[in-house]
C-alpha cells in the first residue's frame, strides 16, 4: 500500500474536521431544538393566562351570589356559558376545559383527535397547583399538550389543557437536519480536496530533496540538496541533511586518502625488506652480515611504526577535543627533550640542531599529542637540510601565547605549496623516502587548533622554511 505524508495529513485533517463539525452540527441542533421546545411552552402557557384571564373578567362581570361560589354544578354552568358567549372553542387552537374533579366541561374539536386523558397522577398534580407537559405522537401530526390548574384563593377551581402542533417545528428541524446532511460532506470534500492541495504545495520541496537525494551516492558526496529560503522545519531539514552530506563527504575523502596513504607508506618499505630478505636468503652469510640486514630492518620497521601511529593519531583526531587528556605541560623540557632524542638522526645527517631558550614556558594540553608536534616538525626540517647546514629552534613568550619557531635552511617552499602544505596526505615531495608523505605536518596542524592555538609557516624557495606553533600559555 503506497502510504504518502500528504495523504496521511489530508486523512487527519479530514477527520478532525469531521469530528468538529459534527460536534458543531449536534451542539447547534441541540440548542435550537431546544430554543424551539422552549417557544413553544412559552406560547402554551401565554394561552392559557388567555383563558384564565378571560375567565376571570366574565366571571367578574356575571358576579355571581357568594353562596353560588362554592356550588360546583353552577361554576361549570358559568364556565359553559362562558364558552358559548365568547365562541372561544370555535377556533383552531386545541383547548379543552375540566372541572377541579376532573369532568370535561367543553373542547374545541382541534383537540378531538388528541388523547390527553387525565389520569390520576396528572389530578393529583393539579390538586398540587403543578403543570404538566406532553408530547403526543399521531399519525398525521405530533402536539405538546399542557395541562393547567387554575387556582383562586389557593383553591383548584378548573384545569385547563391546550395544545400546540409540532409540525412546524418537526419540519424545521428536519430542514435543518437534511442542510447538515449535505453541507458537512460537501464540506468535508472541500476541505480534503484543499488540504491535499496545500499538502502538496508545502511538501513541494520535501519531493525536490528527494529526488535530489536519490542522485547523491557515494561517488557524488559533492552534490547538495537545494535549501528553500523559508526559515521553517524544511529549510532546517535540508541544511541539517546538507551538512550531514558534508561530514559524510570529509569523512570518505579521508577513509581514501588514509587508505592509499597507508598502502603506500606501508608497501614500499614491505617491498625493500622483502627484497633484502631474499638477497640474505639466496646463499649462506656471516652473523655480523645477518646482524647488518637485521638492523636495517629494525630501522624500516621503526619508521613503518611510525607511519602506522601517525595514521592512527590522524584518525583518532576525527572524534574531536574529547579524547585529549589535558594537563599541564612545561614546554622547554618537553623541547629538549625530543630534539635530544632526534639529534643523533641529524648527526647522521651532518645537520646541526640549535636550541635557544630564555626562559620556561608552560601549557596546557596533552604530552604525548605535544610530543609528537615538536617531534614532526623537527624530523620534517631534518629531512629537508642537507648536510653541513643547521636547524634553530627558539621557544619563547609573546604576550599570552606561547611561540615556538622550527627554521631550517632547506630547499624551502613554493607560495602554492605553502596553501597546501598542511593538508592531510600532502607531500611536497612525493618521489621522497617513506618519511616524506604529507601526514606529519597535517597531523601538526590539528595538534596546534585542538589546544587553541595555531601553526604557519614562512618560507622562499632557497632560503630554506620557518614553521610557527603558537599555543595559548597555562595560567595558574
Amino acid at each position: 500500500m503506497i502510504r504518502s505524508v500528504r495523504v496521511t495529513l489530508t486523512v487527519w485533517y479530514i477527520g478532525i474536521l469531521m469530528l468538529i463539525l459534527i460536534i458543531f452540527g449536534w451542539a447547534v441542533y441541540s440548542q435550537v431544538a431546544k430554543s424551539w421546545a422552549r417557544d413553544i411552552d412559552d406560547a402554551l402557557i401565554s394561552k392559557v393566562d388567555g383563558i384564565i384571564e378571560a375567565v376571570f373578567a366574565f366571571h367578574e362581570v356575571e358576579k355571581p351570589a357568594p353562596e353560588d361560589q362554592e356550588d360546583e354544578e353552577k361554576f361549570s354552568r358559568l364556565i359553559v356559558q362562558w364558552s358559548d358567549e365568547t365562541r372561544v372553542f370555535e377556533n383552531i387552537h386545541p383547548i379543552r376545559l375540566f372541572d377541579r374533579t376532573g369532568h370535561f366541561l367543553a373542547a374545541s374539536k382541534s383537540f378531538d383527535p388528541i388523547d390527553a386523558k387525565l389520569t390520576e397522577d396528572i389530578l393529583q398534580k393539579m390538586s398540587h397547583g403543578k403543570a404538566t407537559y406532553q408530547t403526543f405522537d399521531l399519525p398525521s401530526n405530533r402536539f405538546r399538550v399542557l395541562t393547567y390548574p387554575a387556582i383562586e384563593d389557593g383553591k383548584l377551581q378548573y384545569i385547563i389543557q391546550v395544545a400546540a402542533p409540532l409540525e412546524q417545528m418537526d419540519d424545521s428541524l428536519w430542514r435543518l437536519r437534511l442542510w447538515f446532511g449535505w453541507l458537512i460532506p460537501l464540506a468535508l470534500a472541500s476541505a480534503g480536496a484543499g488540504g491535499l492541495f496545500l499538502a502538496r504545495i508545502v511538501l513541494r520541496p520535501v519531493d525536490s530533496m528527494t529526488r535530489q537525494a536519490q542522485k547523491i551516492s557515494a561517488e557524488h558526496l559533492s552534490l547538495r540538496i537545494d535549501e528553500p529560503k523559508t526559515g521553517d522545519e524544511l529549510s532546517r531539514l535540508a541544511t541539517t541533511f546538507n551538512d550531514m552530506l558534508e561530514r559524510l563527504d570529509r569523512a570518505f575523502k579521508r577513509l581514501r586518502q588514509f587508505s592509499a596513504a597507508a598502502s603506500h607508506e606501508l608497501r614500499t618499505p614491505l617491498t625493500v625488506m622483502k627484497g633484502e630478505l631474499e638477497i640474505a636468503l639466496r646463499k649462506p652469510r656471516s652473523a655480523p652480515e645477518y646482524a647488518e640486514t637485521l638492523r636495517a630492518h629494525l630501522e624500516t620497521l621503526n619508521e613503518m611504526q611510525a607511519t602506522v601511529e601517525q595514521l592512527l593519531t590522524l584518525a583518532r583526531s576525527e572524534t574531536g577535543k574529547d579524547v585529549i587528556e589535558w594537563s599541564p605541560v612545561e614546554l622547554g623540557g618537553l623541547v629538549r627533550q625530543t630534539a635530544d632524542a632526534l639529534k643523533t638522526v641529524a648527526g647522521k645527517k651532518g645537520v646541526e640542531v640549535e636550541i635557544l631558550i630564555k626562559q620556561p614556558v608552560q601549557v596546557y594540553g596533552e604530552r604525548n599529542l605535544l610530543s609528537r608536534l615538536i617531534s614532526n616538525l623537527l624530523d620534517n626540517a631534518i629531512k629537508h637540510t642537507p648536510s653541513g647546514k643547521g636547524i634553530r629552534i627558539k621557544l619563547n613568550r609573546q604576550g599570552d601565547r606561547a611561540s615556538l619557531v622550527v627554521q631550517d635552511e632547506g630547499s624551502g617552499i613554493s607560495a602554492e605549496e605553502q596553501a597546501k602544505i598542511f593538508d592531510r596526505f600532502f607531500s611536497n615531495n612525493p618521489s621522497a623516502s617513506p618519511g616524506s608523505t604529507g601526514i606529519g605536518l597535517g597531523l601538526c596542524r590539528w595538534i596546534a587548533e585542538v589546544h587553541q592555538g595555531q601553526i604557519d609557516v614562512s618560507s622562499r624557495l632557497g632560503e630554506g622554511a620557518s614553521f610557527t606553533v603558537y599555543l595559548p600559555l597555562a595560567h595558574p
